[in-house]
């Protein structure tokens, strides 16, 4: 978690899909970088995530949280389902990915610097669970269906991703400044030709 006061770092869409595109050599790194973004797996998650928990005919991913704290179902996005049961093939059991923590973050860190994303050093394994948070805040998923996906136990932790949300903000402030009602602030803003 971010420290007090500091938002935590989270990847726009494009950049998450340069993520992606950067790895789509290596189908192991490709799929749990997906797995961490779609389903806003911690690292620990993702360390654990066994093949039978995985049910595909159903949509949904049961996440197993560590330390007695409530397993979760997690839907998976139609799109990354086609892309786990290639990668499992026939498996019906066992580890999804055989990775150590230190593995994963070496895995992400390399492939943000790969894909050219900025400030490198700053995306780590976490980041891509916070812009899962956040894309779903964007899209409006509501608060405590957030906190649900991600497995807090408190609404207080999920708030942090108001605070990251730009997408929804900045289509207001639009709204607000850009529209015919307030025509007058027009002149006072630069052309789109400028």
């Amino acid at each position: 978690m971010a420290r007090k006061g500091k938002l935590p770092r989270f990847l726009s869409l494009p950049e998450a899909e340069a993520l992606f595109k950067s790895s789509r050599d290596n189908p192991r790194d490709n799929l749990m970088l997906k797995c961490m973004f779609y389903l806003g797996l911690r690292n620990s998650e993702l360390e654990s995530l066994r093949i039978e928990d995985v049910d595909l005919i159903n949509g949904n991913v049961k996440v197993v949280q560590g330390k007695g704290k409530r397993d979760r179902y997690v839907p998976i996005p139609s799109s990354l389902a086609y892309e786990i049961r290639s990668y499992i093939g026939e498996q019906k059991t066992g580890k999804m990915f055989y990775l150590s923590d230190r593995h994963i973050r070496r895995i992400v860190k390399n492939y943000a610097i790969k894909a050219g994303i900025r400030n490198p050093e700053e995306v780590h394994p976490h980041t891509l669970r916070h812009s899962y948070a956040t894309f779903l805040q964007n899209e409006g998923v509501p608060l405590n269906i957030i906190q649900e996906l991600l497995g807090h136990s408190e609404i207080d932790t999920t708030t942090i991703y108001i605070h990251l949300g730009t997408k929804k903000k900045k289509e207001w402030v639009e709204k607000a400044f850009g529209g015919q009602k307030n025509a007058s602030l027009q002149a006072y803003l630069p052309s789109k030709n400028e």
